[in-house]
């Protein structure tokens, strides 16, 4: 289906984006209640504020995501975060790494996260860091995701040289994280969302 990267690089949101990266691994997270990680004196890395799923339904072909249903995912797992999108400072993205996929994911990210924003909106793609680890990439994203809130520090998404000319980052006001830099500096707690859709249609943020 030519979906797989020839040079072996995963590229999301560049213009040379050319297909994904199969990689094998393993991660895991141990989940306690905010209350029990709190009376056992648990190191805590984040909190899942909320989580949120659905299906893209008919689109124009297999491989093609849907970006409305990924809009309206984004929107759900805001508004049952109790918080407003706009306040989403990093987001990991997906990031397929393909001419496809990365427009529509940016375009989804933008419409729900970018309307009111004074500052872009970061994202980045530990895929393009680790290649796609396929059922354990979500574990991947969560794993990056709780070690930048922890340390506010966000590192780079690899092969981010020319951006993809299909994606108007300025308009869309989101900004692809290309060099190591800290998070942006806020009164209230950080802020992330973690953005996923698989090939089947389902999406999850």
């Amino acid at each position: 289906m030519s979906m797989l990267s020839p040079d072996g690089r995963c590229k999301a949101f560049d213009a040379s984006a050319s297909g994904f990266v199969r990689a094998e691994g393993a991660g895991a997270v141990l989940l306690k209640t905010l209350s029990a990680a709190q009376a056992a004196g648990d190191r805590i890395y984040a909190v899942v504020r909320a989580t949120a799923a659905n299906q893209d339904g008919r689109t124009n072909g297999i491989t093609v995501p849907s970006l409305q249903a990924q809009e309206e995912l984004i929107r759900h797992a805001c508004h049952s975060a109790g918080i407003a999108p706009s306040q989403i400072d990093y987001v990991e993205a997906h990031g397929t790494g393909t001419p496809i996929g990365d427009p529509i994911e940016a375009a989804a990210l933008s419409a729900a996260l970018c309307s009111d924003r004074k500052s872009p909106c970061l994202i980045g793609s530990v895929k393009t860091n680790i290649g796609h680890l396929e059922s354990a990439s979500g574990v991947a994203s969560i794993i990056k995701v709780a070690l930048i809130l922890k340390h506010k520090i966000i590192p780079p998404s690899l092969h981010f040289k020319k951006p993809n000319p299909r994606i108007d980052f300025k308009k869309l006001n989101l900004r692809v994280v290309s060099q190591l830099e800290p998070m942006p500096r806020q009164s209230r707690p950080l802020l992330a969302g973690i953005n996923s859709f698989g090939f089947g249609g389902a999406n999850a943020h």
